[in-house]
């Protein structure tokens, strides 16, 4: 006799577990791209069939003949997009039944957005679906000075030492330049389902030299006085001490220091002015 479970089946004292299995799609008709590194980013799409059918009927009633599917990648960075204001764009074709893509866009610090759709024998594009937009990240040091970049002195080593700053015993440029090529050989085709390989081989540097500046900003009050600086409110230790560093391109930098005591009768104002001059 066969005793019946809610998710197994059991039969003279043999159990059986239904094995759940994810459905090929769910009805959307979507393409999402997610950000992977400031070279690459990956997009994903459902292309709903009747949707499909209704820009082939489109093509077919126009006259025109479909020649390939793509994925269409815009750079819309501080752009408004409305599907042809983009600075410019590159098509991959896509080939078999993929429904995934990793894509080298090249370019840290850009937005994108994706189309998939279908070209025709003239040349004409018809959406499918657009995506979201993703900015890349940047690579590299900053070239901005505000408050927005500036960081306490012990936030600083602690991040450096957790990135192996303190045992890989390479200077901070032969550091970046192993990550950017580890980020670059990472993909491997193994891991890629739509079978893409757009690998670009790093240039070979000749001879250079490349010099940067920091600032470190460090003080003391009262400890539970308020302080500001260029007008962003600071942490203090619990001794009343602080220190932060800033990036130090060339100019002028105006950095005022203020605090004001606890009870806010007393102010004090300080503001170091730095210049620096490259040569």
């Amino acid at each position: 006799m066969a005793n019946k479970t809610a998710g197994t089946n059991s039969v003279y004292g043999v159990k059986e577990r239904r094995e759940f299995r994810f459905p090929p799609g769910y009805g959307d008709n979507r393409i999402v791209i997610l950000v992977r590194d400031p070279w690459w980013i990956f997009a994903y799409w459902e292309i709903r069939r009747d949707k499909e059918e209704e820009v082939v009927r489109k093509i077919e009633h126009s006259g025109e003949s479909m020649v390939k599917s793509v994925l269409r990648v815009y750079d819309v960075t501080d752009i408004n997009f409305n599907g042809h204001n983009a600075h410019s764009y590159f098509d991959i074709d896509l080939r078999g039944l993929a429904n995934n893509w990793y894509i080298n866009v090249g370019k840290p610090d850009r937005s994108w957005i994706v189309d998939i759709g279908i070209v025709t024998k003239k040349g004409d594009f018809h959406v499918l679906a657009r995506s979201n937009m993703v900015k890349t990240p940047r690579f590299g040091m900053s070239d901005q000075l505000d408050a927005e970049w500036m960081i306490p002195e012990e936030e600083y080593w602690k991040m450096f030492s957790l990135s192996g700053g303190f045992g890989v015993g390479k200077g901070s440029l032969e550091v970046r330049e192993l990550i950017k090529r580890r980020l670059e050989e990472q993909i491997s085709s193994g891991g890629i389902s739509s079978g893409a390989s757009f690998y670009r081989k790093p240039i070979e540097r000749k001879f250079w030299l490349v010099v940067n500046c920091e600032l470190i900003v460090y003080g003391a009050t009262e400890p539970d006085a308020k302080v500001t600086v260029q007008g962003k409110q600071i942490n203090l230790r619990s001794d009343g001490t602080f220190t932060l560093r800033f990036a130090l391109p060339d100019g002028k930098q105006v950095i005022p220091v203020e605090a004001t005591s606890n009870d806010g009768i007393d102010k004090r104002r300080i503001t170091p002015i730095v210049t620096r001059k490259t040569e």
